[in-house]
C-alpha cells in the first residue's frame, strides 16, 4: 500500500473453538493468552514492552475457526514485531505458574461477557442451532470448563494445531513484498526454524507435510505467505489439513426458541435460520440482500421498525459464516412490551422482500452502499491482512477491489428476492435474553 509509513502483520492460525471437544473445550482461547506469557528469550513484561514500544496496536483474537495474533506498527518497527510475533508462536513455553494465574484472568473474562446481555444473546442462538455441535459452545467455554482444564491439554492443543500446514502469515501496508519475505525468512532463523522453506515443508518439525510458499500479491504492496501450493492457497495443503480436514463434521440446524431471563430494562432478540457457509456462490446476493433487509438506516428494518413505528433503538440483521454452515440473523433490542410487535414486523419485512421483487432504484442505492464500504474498508492495512489470510485459509480467490464491485453490480433485484425466499422457507430459531416476556416464535 504504497504512501503508508505503518504495517499490520498478523500471524493466522486455521484452528479455533471448533476444533475442540467437550473434554478440551476452551484450549484455544486459553492458548491466545498463554503465547503472551513468555518464550525461551523473552518474559512476558518484555513482550509486553516491545509491543507498547511500538505505539501501535496488538492483541489476538479467538475465533470458531481461527486464531490470529498480529501486530500495526510503523514499518520501520515491523522487524522486530515480525520476529517477536514468530517468536511467540513457535517457542511459547507455556509455563505452569503463568497457566494457573492466567486460569483466573480468562475466568473473569468470562464474568465479564455474562454479565454483557449481547454476548449472552449470540452465545444462547449458537447454543440452540446447533445444539451438541462444537459450533454451539462459547469461544472462551464456560468457567466450570476453565476452572478444570488441564496444563497438559493446552500444552497437547499447542502441538497438534501450531503447525505449518495449518498457519499463515499475512501482512500489508507501506513495506514492500521483498521487504516482508526477508523478515519473515529472519524471523524463523531467529527462532530456530530455519528457512521458510524447511517450515512449509515440515523439515525438522516433525510435521508430514508438503506445503509450499506462494507470494502472490494481488492487492499490491500487500505480502500473504500461506501454507498451500501455488494453485490456490490453503484449498492444495496437503490431505486439507487446514481447518481441521477430514475431523470435522457439519452441523445440523435446530430450530425453536430458548430465554435466558436477566433482570435488565430491554429484551434481547435474535430472530434467524441457517444461512450461508463462507465463500458460497452466492455470498455477494447474500450481501445485498443482509444489506437490504437490515444493514443501515435506509434499510427495510430500520425504517419499518425503528423510524416509523418507534418499537426499538437497535435494529439489524447479522450473518455468520463458517466453512461448511452459517447464520442469519436479525437482531433487536426493545421492551418487553414492544417484543412480539417487532418479531412479527420482522417476519413480514422478510416475508414483503421475498414476495416482491424490489425496485431497480433501490438495488442500486444498495449496490453503491456495499461498493462505498468495499472501497474505504480495504483503506485499512488491518482489512487487507484480514482479507489475504482468510483468502488463504479458506482457499477462496483474491480478488482486485473493482471485481468484487463488479460482482456486487451483477446481483438483480431477482437474487434478492429469491435469496430472502430461500432463507424464508428454512426452519426458524429464535433467541431471547432479558426480561420475562410473552414472545412466541411466528
Amino acid at each position: 500500500m504504497p504512501g503508508l509509513a505503518s504495517e499490520t502483520i498478523g500471524i493466522w492460525v486455521a484452528a479455533g473453538s471448533r476444533d475442540e471437544s467437550a473434554e478440551t473445550a476452551g484450549s484455544t482461547h486459553f492458548l491466545e493468552h498463554m503465547l503472551f506469557k513468555g518464550t525461551g528469550s523473552r518474559d512476558a513484561k518484555s513482550i509486553a514492552a516491545a509491543f507498547d514500544r511500538t505505539g501501535g496496536d496488538s492483541n489476538a483474537i479467538t475465533a470458531k475457526e481461527l486464531t490470529c495474533y498480529y501486530s500495526r506498527c510503523l514499518v520501520t518497527d515491523l522487524p522486530n514485531i515480525t520476529g517477536l510475533l514468530v517468536d511467540m508462536v513457535s517457542n511459547s513455553q507455556l509455563d505452569i505458574e503463568e497457566f494457573e494465574r492466567e486460569r483466573g484472568v480468562i475466568i473473569e473474562e468470562l464474568a465479564m461477557s455474562a454479565d454483557d446481555p449481547g454476548d449472552v444473546l449470540f452465545d444462547d442462538f449458537d447454543s440452540l442451532v446447533f445444539g451438541s455441535h462444537s459450533l454451539a459452545r462459547p469461544v472462551g467455554a464456560t468457567k466450570d470448563q476453565i476452572r478444570v482444564l488441564g496444563h497438559h491439554t493446552v500444552i497437547d492443543h499447542y502441538q497438534s494445531t501450531y503447525i505449518p500446514p495449518r498457519l499463515v502469515i499475512a501482512a500489508a501496508g507501506g513495506a514492500t513484498h521483498e521487504e516482508v519475505l526477508a523478515m519473515v525468512e529472519d524471523a524463523l532463523a531467529e527462532a530456530g526454524l530455519g528457512s521458510r522453506a524447511d517450515v512449509w515443508s515440515g523439515a525438522g518439525t516433525g510435521v508430514d507435510g508438503a506445503g509450499t510458499m506462494d507470494t502472490g500479491d494481488a492487492d499490491g504492496g500487500a505480502a500473504s505467505v500461506d501454507t498451500g501450493g501455488a494453485d490456490g492457497g490453503a484449498a492444495s495443503v496437503a490431505k486439507g489439513s487446514h481447518l481441521g480436514g477430514a475431523a470435522r463434521v457439519r452441523p445440523e440446524f435446530h430450530s425453536g426458541k430458548s430465554h435466558t431471563v436477566k433482570d435488565i430494562e430491554q429484551l434481547g432478540i435474535m430472530l434467524g435460520c441457517e444461512g450461508l457457509p463462507e465463500g458460497d456462490d452466492d455470498r455477494f446476493i447474500y450481501s445485498v440482500m443482509l444489506t437490504m433487509l437490515g444493514g443501515g438506516m435506509s434499510s427495510r428494518l430500520f425504517q419499518s421498525v425503528r423510524e416509523e413505528r418507534g418499537l426499538a433503538y437497535a435494529v439489524n440483521c447479522v450473518a455468520s459464516q463458517f466453512t461448511d454452515t452459517g447464520t442469519f440473523g436479525i437482531y433487536a433490542g426493545c421492551t418487553g412490551e414492544n417484543a412480539q410487535a417487532v418479531v412479527d414486523l420482522a417476519m413480514s419485512e422478510w416475508d414483503r422482500l421475498a414476495q416482491e421483487t424490489p425496485s431497480q432504484f433501490e438495488l442500486d442505492e444498495i449496490v453503491s452502499q456495499l461498493s462505498g464500504s468495499m472501497v474505504l474498508g480495504l483503506e485499512s492495512s488491518a482489512a487487507r491482512m484480514n482479507r489475504l489470510a482468510r483468502s488463504e485459509i479458506f482457499g477462496l480467490p483474491l480478488e482486485s477491489p473493482m471485481d468484487l464491485i463488479e460482482r456486487v453490480r451483477s446481483v438483480t433485484a431477482e437474487d434478492v428476492s429469491e435469496m430472502a425466499g430461500r432463507l424464508l422457507s428454512r426452519p426458524k430459531a429464535l433467541a431471547l435474553v432479558g426480561p420475562a416476556a410473552e414472545v412466541e416464535l411466528p
